[in-house]
Parts: structure tokens; sequence; C-alpha cells
């Protein structure tokens, strides 16, 4: 049946399953060639990364997404941009401790579309616990560090990893002391596809992944935590920790801080799939697309089909971005005249990117 081709029919999307979003926007920006003046498109998810793409001062973002749930964490974070100071920014969402967030709350609701306003007035205990802590995804990992990391190594190991350390101090701490028996046998049942199915993403999300997910992620967080430094990642700081401190994610520096609110104006809002999002806009032509990892839970004709009309709604030199964490998307066959891969780029970036699930970066020009 069509219906079930579509994964809006397959999963929830009326949840916040992403509270934070975990991809890495040093990364993004640099992939995306952002520039002054360029019309972009980006999968919302939690809005971190569509804001950060406000800092270069584009004419336009496009934030496309078919969950009215996540949308609402964007217009919630753009409400909180344009009505509060840096610091009551990060009291508010959960970065800084705070007893007022009910309060502030009131002073940016008026902000916020009635869709959006409905969602958060229904769901103070969200508001009040700070948002970024509130999604599916973040639930997954509070399970992590409360039940299972206790297991493993007690706090004073987990701070020691995190302390800085030259890269071959970080490969002896790593073979030395964290990579005991417990360690991989306890990551390889909670990162499994069945638990973290139905715990973290959503089971649908994996229809069209195969082979070992858990041993994928192990190999992926032995490099996070040996080749990149530890002490300078805000992803594996929240996933250990329970929250951000010495590190914060692109759109919560500071000094990028009054870059995305002068811009905010730029920022349309979109609920549907990507495909609804370019008919609506059929007149545009894009300079960029933050596609996330959309393209996992499409078959991948489907893939193949919808990366066409991407390039159909682009400039020649667009760039398409997007991460592969599971299933294998990139460069089709089928579109070799239109597209050139930036290999070189992509891999470049991809050694440097701190929100390490993912296990390939791509990037695609339009010819």
């Amino acid at each position: 049946m069509k219906d079930r081709d579509t994964i809006e029919q397959r999963a929830r999307f009326d949840i916040i399953r992403y509270a934070n979003c975990w991809e890495d926007a040093d990364v993004l920006l640099p992939a995306l060639a952002v520039r002054e003046g360029g019309d972009y498109l980006s999968i919302a998810s939690a809005g971190d990364n569509t804001l950060s793409l406000l800092h270069a001062k584009p004419s336009m973002v496009l934030a496309v997404d078919i969950s009215a749930t996540q949308l609402a964490c964007l217009e919630l974070r753009k409400a909180a941009f344009q009505s509060l100071a840096y610091e009551e920014v990060l009291q508010f969402i959960g970065v800084n401790p705070s007893t007022t967030r009910d309060r502030t709350y009131r002073l940016v609701r008026g902000r916020l579309s009635p869709l959006s306003r409905q969602f958060w007035d229904a769901n103070p205990g969200i508001i009040a616990k700070g948002m970024i802590h509130c999604g599916k995804f973040e639930r997954y990992f509070r399970l992590f560090r409360k039940m299972v990391l206790p297991m493993i190594h007690g706090r004073k190991v987990v701070c020691d990893l995190m302390q800085n350390k030259s890269e071959a101090q970080r490969h002896a701490f790593y073979r030395e002391t964290w990579n005991n028996r417990r360690w991989r046998a306890l990551f390889r049942i909670f990162f499994s596809r069945k638990i973290m199915g139905y715990l973290g993403r959503d089971p649908e999300f994996f229809t069209y992944v195969e082979g070992d997910v858990a041993s994928r992620l192990l190999e992926r967080a032995e490099y996070a935590l040996t080749a990149l430094a530890t002490d300078q990642n805000p992803y594996l700081e929240f996933i250990l920790t329970g929250n951000f401190g010495k590190t914060l994610p692109f759109y919560l520096r500071e000094e990028n801080f009054e870059k995305i609110r002068d811009h905010l104006d730029r920022l349309i809002l979109f609920h549907g799939n990507l495909l609804e999002a370019l008919r609506a806009h059929a007149s545009l032509r894009f300079d960029g697309f933050n596609l996330s990892d959309i393209f996992e839970y499409m078959n991948y004709a489907e893939y193949v089909s919808e990366l066409q009309k991407v390039i159909d709604a682009s400039k020649p030199g667009t760039r398409v971005v997007y991460w592969n964490m599971l299933a294998d998307r990139k460069n089709p066959l089928a579109l070799k005249n239109r597209l050139a891969t930036l290999e070189d780029l992509a891999a470049d970036l991809f050694k440097q990117d701190k929100a390490f699930f993912y296990k390939a970066l791509v990037i695609e020009r339009v010819l």
C-alpha cells in the first residue's frame, strides 16, 4: 500500500524525538559552504543547525519537517533568541539552572504560532525541566548514563575520560582503562537495533538498515574517544554528564548569538515532507540543502527519486549535504551526470565530526 511507503505513516511524529540536533554544525557549515545572500533548505529537527545557518547571513532558510512537534522546538528556540538575553536563553532551554522557566515562557509565548503555542501550553513539564532534556533520544541517553554506564565505570573514570589529553594519551586511556569487557558487552546490548529502535529512535527507522548496528556504533564511539578531543565535544559531554557545560554546540556559543538573532526574520518554517516543501516553493532555486539523514528512511529507489527533485530545485554548484548513519545512501549511478560527489572534502570534514553516530558524511555538488 502506498501509505505504508512513507515514514510519516509508519512512525509517530507527535512527540519530541530529538530535543537537540545530533549533527555537528561545525561540520555542516563548511560542507554546505553557506554564503551571505544564499537560499537554503534545512531539515528542522530540533532547530539547532537550522539556526546555525543564519550565522552566515543567508537571504532565506526554509526549515522543513514532517513533525509539527519538531517545528515547535525550533519555533520556541527562535522565540527565545528574539526575546531573551544570551544567558537567559541558556537558562530557559536547560543548559544552565533556572527556577523561573514557566515565567520566562509566558514572556516568549506570544511570538509562537497558534499550533506551537498549543503544544507548549499543554506541556509545562517540558518547559520546567528545560526543553533540551525532554526528547525521546535524550531520555535514551539518560537511561544509558544512569543505568548502564555505572555498571561499566565509576564517576572518576568518566571524569578522567573528559579531561584534556593528547591523542596518544586518549588512545592509551581507551586501551588500558575504558575498553573493558563490560563496556563492549553492555554497549552492544544497549545500542543494538532492537533496544535503540524502541527506546531511542523508532523501529521503522531501521527498515532499510542491514548488518550489525551495535558493532558499527561501537567502532564510531572508539573513534570519538580516541581520535577526537574528549574535552571539546559537546555531544559526548551531554551523553556522559547529562548536559552541555564546558563545550556548546555552534548555535549556543556566545560569539554566534547576535549574528543568529539578527537574521531570524529570514527563517521560514514549513510543516510537511521534502517533496511537499519543494512543490510549495517551486519557483525557488536553492543554494544548498541540509538533509540530515532523511534518506535512511526510504528505499533506494525513493532516495534516488527524491534526490532528483532536489537537483531540479537547485542552482548549478548547489551543495546537497546529508549523513549516513546505518544505511548506505550516496553517489547514485542514475544521477552521475547531474551530481559530483565531493569525496575528499567530505572525508576531511567527517574526521572532525563530533556527533560521532554517523558512518559517513555525503556532500554532492549539482553540475
